[in-house]
């Protein structure tokens, strides 16, 4: 047997709507924004059996941190297309209920895009989304989405 070591990557791409408005907090005693939103993401697919047309929806829980989220927090509402890049953690507790120990997967947003924006940076109004078109004078004003500016800790370097 060699001795082949093979790299854990953590680095998704998922790419949907908005199920309900960010949710955009603060720490206390720090004040570092934070801002979580649920992405829902449908696959459209043919069953075999029957040919008939399926799909299959997945609600993804983001966290967004930082400047980035401050962003998503004050930009962003209920059915606006984006996607989201990030990495998957796993948040693990004791359900009080049953006493039994509860896990689920969750990612932590590195990066959230809005799909309908156009080159300005302003809202193009495309889509199902519910929020207004910003008025011409003020979407030249607007900044571009921000990234996160944070480094990335030395256990999130996948070699």
């Amino acid at each position: 047997m060699s001795d082949l070591r093979v790299p854990d990557l953590n680095h998704l791409f998922v790419a949907g709507r908005l199920t309900r408005d960010p949710d955009l907090r603060y720490v206390s005693g720090s004040h570092t924004p934070y801002c979580r939103i649920t992405v829902a993401n449908t696959r459209y697919f043919r069953d075999k059996n029957t040919g008939e047309r399926k799909e299959e929806t997945n609600f993804v829980d983001v966290t967004v941190w930082g400047a980035q989220a401050e962003f998503v927090g004050e930009r962003l509402k209920k059915g606006r297309p984006v996607i989201v890049e990030g990495r998957l953690r796993t948040s693990e507790w004791e359900d009080q209920a049953t006493g039994q120990r509860r896990s689920r997967l969750a990612v932590t947003a590195m990066r959230v895009t809005p799909l309908d924006w156009d080159d300005s940076g302003s809202y193009s109004g495309g889509g199902r989304s519910s929020a207004p078109s910003a008025p011409a004078a003020e979407s030249k004003q607007e900044p571009a989405p921000r990234e996160i500016e944070e480094p990335i800790p030395e256990d999130d370097i996948p070699f």
